[in-house]
């Protein structure tokens, strides 16, 4: 993904020049495409306190490794202003939203 891409949303969560996301660290269930031939994982849309949020476009996508549990973690857009990071635990195969 193209460099500009990446800063353009990671620019649109901040305010007044400090960058702010609110840790929630919240299990969530999650509609995710997982492509067989590539092992490529995909979020769609999750639920999160009874309300679904689409994701319009995944800005940034990296692995992380905590306390042994390997995550993949998304930085994702919603209504072009709105992001999320999701983490995908892959030893549980939990979704997790972990930032808001």
């Amino acid at each position: 993904m193209p460099q500009k891409n990446i800063l353009q949303c990671l620019v649109l969560y901040r305010k007044e020049g400090v960058a702010y996301m609110k840790i929630l660290n919240e299990d969530i269930d999650m509609i995710a495409v997982f492509q067989r031939a590539t092992g490529k994982i995909t979020p769609f849309k999750f639920k999160y306190k009874d309300k679904q949020v689409k994701v319009q476009k995944v800005c940034k996508m990296y692995e992380e490794k905590l306390a042994g549990n390997r995550r993949i973690v998304f930085v994702c857009l919603h209504n072009e202003k709105d992001v999320y990071e999701i983490k995908y635990e892959l030893d549980t195969c939990k979704w997790f939203l972990f930032k808001k």
